[in-house]
């Protein structure tokens, strides 16, 4: 009994999937800076981690070069474009990080809500 493969890529995507769930919904529920930081860094890691599975699925060939003796190698750019988004996460992830560590030393607990109180 064979399994269908686009069965094998559902199940391989789902965790990817159902993490960037999570860190949705730790974002919309967070209630201090702390942790919506966590939560970013978890769609992030979670998106990058799809492409990445996406590309190394069997079958898929490079859509730029389409000579046959050519259809070994990777497309550049699809690796290009993940490298260039983990560097944007990286440098928002320590932009976010400094501007938490500033706040945190007017108020220690990093809530939402003592920073919409203050005046």
């Amino acid at each position: 009994m064979a399994i269908d493969e686009s069965l094998i890529r559902i199940i391989t995507l789902s965790p990817l999937i159902l993490l960037i769930i999570i860190g949705c919904y730790g974002l919309l529920t967070a209630k201090n800076i702390f942790n919506s930081l966590f939560s970013l860094d978890v769609i992030d890691t979670a998106t990058i981690s799809t492409f990445v599975l996406i590309a190394s699925f069997p079958g898929t060939q490079t859509p730029i070069v389409g000579y046959e003796r050519y259809s070994e190698y990777a497309d550049p750019y699809p690796q290009a474009i993940i490298l260039t988004a983990i560097v944007i996460g990286f440098a928002t992830q320590a932009l976010l990080s400094g501007i938490a560590l500033r706040l945190s030393r007017k108020y220690p607990l990093l809530r939402f809500k003592d920073l919409e109180n203050d005046k």
